[in-house]
């Protein structure tokens, strides 16, 4: 199964997930630059327009070619035949530290609390099981951003631990699928 099949398969939720490519470099700039970004995520010194092109690049682009997945765009789907928007990232890393994939997402200030992000993770989860054959993902939030803990415990994470990575407390939650 494609992303694009499962995303095509919702399109009730208004929203599509593709692939990044080096065209969503204007996108990215502003995504990364914003200031909740910068505080659950961390500033990833993203001040031009070329370096958003490398971290797209040294990001999703790698990912998709190491391991299947990546973060993927999350657009708003145009009700009017218009070009579809990009709203914010979704989907799942591999890093170094942990046994299994996470799943990340971030979204635009204006579409929050919209249930996008809610829909987006969902399609990501649907595609860990169904196309990747994942048992397992976890989930990484700053213990300060009650909303993505309030998220990931509607998707049905459970709590795990608390584990120091990049220097800082993180909640490690966990996903069977």
């Amino acid at each position: 199964m494609s992303l694009d099949n499962l995303s095509n398969s919702q399109a009730c939720s208004g929203i599509a997930l593709r692939h990044a490519n080096l065209d969503d470099a204007e996108f990215i700039h502003e995504l990364v630059n914003d200031p909740l970004w910068k505080l659950h995520i961390g500033d990833r010194n993203i001040h031009s327009i070329k370096d958003a092109q490398q971290f797209i690049k040294s990001g999703p682009l790698t990912s998709y070619q190491r391991h299947g997945f990546g973060m993927y765009i999350v657009e708003l789907q145009s009700k009017t035949q218009g070009p579809n928007r990009a709203i914010g990232l979704c989907g799942l890393l591999q890093r170094e530290f942990l046994l299994h994939p996470d799943i990340g997402y971030a979204i635009l200030p204006e579409f929050r609390g919209k249930g996008f992000t809610l829909s987006a993770c969902q399609l990501v989860l649907k595609q860990a099981k169904l196309q990747f054959k994942l048992e397992l993902v976890y989930a990484i939030i700053s213990p300060a951003n009650l909303a993505s803990v309030n998220l990931i415990e509607k998707l049905g994470f459970a709590y795990i631990k608390t584990i120091t990575h990049d220097e800082s407390e993180s909640l490690l939650y966990q996903k069977i699928l």
